[in-house]
């Protein structure tokens, strides 16, 4: 007989979980985000207080709860830190769907009065945009990296003092 423990496998309902996608957006006189495509409005969405705008509802799963060896490699955590809850989720790829992207913030309801926050760190999208610098034919990327798939982000969860310190 041994006295192993053995944590009971999550069912469907609790690692399918719907959460609010919000982003911080400079938005115009008329509450409108700015035309980035247009350079007569760059400085004044530069000088505007970007203000916490609702994408809409997301419905995500959870395929690592426990992401510390990704978020180590893509820069969300320091070795040594203290502990942050970090998962590697996997959004809901239907039509109508928000398709986050780095820089977004996730809130989950955890129960009537506690609301989790996490910052979308790094998507898969993220990692294969076209867009991003060439670091040249030597750059190496972290292997870690590789395990996020499409339709797959990095969510680290934002504390109190950091919630407090992105607003200043």
């Amino acid at each position: 007989m041994t006295n192993e423990h053995q944590d009971p496998e999550p069912t469907d309902e609790v690692k399918a979980l719907t959460a609010d996608l919000l982003d911080r957006l400079a938005l115009d006189a008329d509450g409108q985000p700015y035309d980035d495509n247009n350079p007569g409005t760059w400085a004044e969405a530069d000088a505007a207080e970007p203000e916490v705008v609702r994408l809409g509802q997301a419905r995500f799963k959870i395929i690592d709860a426990d992401a510390q060896a990704l978020a180590l490699a893509a820069g969300a955590v320091e070795d040594g830190a203290p502990p942050a809850l970090c998962m590697r989720v996997a959004f809901d790829q239907a039509a109508g769907q928000p398709q986050p992207c780095a820089g977004q913030y996730v809130t989950l309801q955890a129960d009537e009065k506690v609301t989790l926050i996490f910052r979308v760190w790094i998507t898969h999208a993220d990692l294969h945009d076209q867009a991003a610098p060439d670091f040249g034919a030597d750059a190496q990327r972290d292997p870690v990296l590789y395990a996020l798939q499409p339709g797959e982000a990095l969510l680290v969860q934002v504390l109190p003092q950091e919630e407090s310190e992105a607003g200043q």
